[in-house]
This record gives C-alpha cells, structure tokens and sequence, in this order.
C-alpha cells in the first residue's frame, strides 16, 4: 500500500510551501502553537495534493480532501495561515464549504432525532420486541438473534470508520471504504515525507 511517486513529489512541494508559510507565521507563537500549525500545515499540503492528484484523470477530488481542509477552516484561529497556505479565494471557498458541512450535521442530527421520536411515539420498539419472542417461542429464534447480532456488530465498526475518515459521516457501502483506503495512503505518505524532511534537519540541528 504505497502512494505513487509522481503524488509523493506533488505533496513534498506542497509541503514545502505550507511549512514555509507556517514558518513565517509562527515567529509569535509558543511551542504547543507551532505544533498546531506544523500539523496544519501538513493536512492542507496532504489535501491540496490529492485534490491535484484527481485532476489526472479528470475525477472529483476525495470527499475526505475536502471535509479535513473544510474542517481546518471551520476555526478562526487558522484563518491567518490557511490565506497564506491556499491563497484567499482557497480559503474563502473551504470555509464556504465547512459552514455547508455544519448546516448539514445539523439538518443530519435533527432528522435523526425526528425519526427516533417517531419511533417511539409508534410504539416500534415494543412491536420488534413482541416479534422477536414470538421467533424465539417458534424455534427460529436463534438464527436471526445470532444475524441481529452481527449486523449491530458491522454497524458500529462502520460508525467507528466514518469517525475516522474526515467526512465519513456522509459515505457509504464502498464509498467509504475507498475513501478509508485511500485517506490511510496519504497518511503513510505524509509520515513518510515529514520523517525525511526531520532527518535531513538532523545535522544543522546538532
């Protein structure tokens, strides 16, 4: 599982570029805000490069590139170097799309919190209850508990996995797992790089 080298060029350029911008901006900050912004930096690098990378072949940038720079943009605190990393326009549009994105898990919470009380207002729940001890009394019981079971078991491995892919809420099915594939590339991708770019400061450090 390794990232092209053709990619790895356009993310070391691009990281180049974001630590230098962060370099500059950090001469004010303490030690705990210079790692904020070297970890900022190098998400927006890692997106702007994939998002580059899916212009050749012509296909929409991933859905996780998006959510981390939209969610990056989503706090004030990192407005000043987001402008200096993607420009104004960039970061207008990123916050543009991270104000989106909070509409829209807040359209998401309130259809769940509706279906959850409708739910219980129909009395769903005590109707389920009475027909899983009707297969149980029937022998059939056993068999579709044990599938219950697994599908509770799949379902919170997914919420798990879409907590942990930027934007993950919104993906499903093979989405999400092609999303979750390639998010962990570019991630290996971006230790990778941030180790090498540690080892040849190694020396002038000394």
């Amino acid at each position: 599982m390794h990232a092209p080298k053709k990619f790895k060029k356009a993310f070391m350029a691009q990281l180049l570029v974001s630590l230098r911008a962060a370099g500059q901006a950090s001469k004010s900050m303490g030690l705990r805000e210079r790692r904020d912004a070297v970890r900022l930096s190098s998400d927006v690098a890692m997106a702007l490069a994939s998002a580059r990378r899916a212009r050749a072949p012509p296909r929409s940038p991933p859905a996780w590139a998006r959510a981390l720079v939209a969610r990056h943009a989503a706090e004030r605190r990192n407005e000043a170097l987001m402008r200096r990393i993607m420009s104004g326009a960039g970061y207008e549009m990123a916050a543009a799309a991270a104000a989106a994105a909070e509409r829209g898990r807040k359209e998401a919470r309130r259809r769940r919190i509706v279906r959850r009380s409708r739910r219980v207002c129909s009395g769903g729940a005590a109707r389920k209850r009475r027909g899983s001890l009707a297969l149980t009394a029937s022998g059939g019981g056993g068999r579709c508990s044990a599938m219950a079971a697994a599908r509770r078991m799949v379902k919170a491995r997914l919420q798990v996995l879409r907590s942990l892919v930027p934007g993950g809420e919104a993906l499903r099915g093979l989405s999400l797992l092609s999303e979750t594939l390639d998010y962990v590339v570019c991630l290996k991708t971006q230790v990778e790089l941030l180790q090498c770019l540690c080892e040849g400061s190694r020396p002038q450090l000394g």
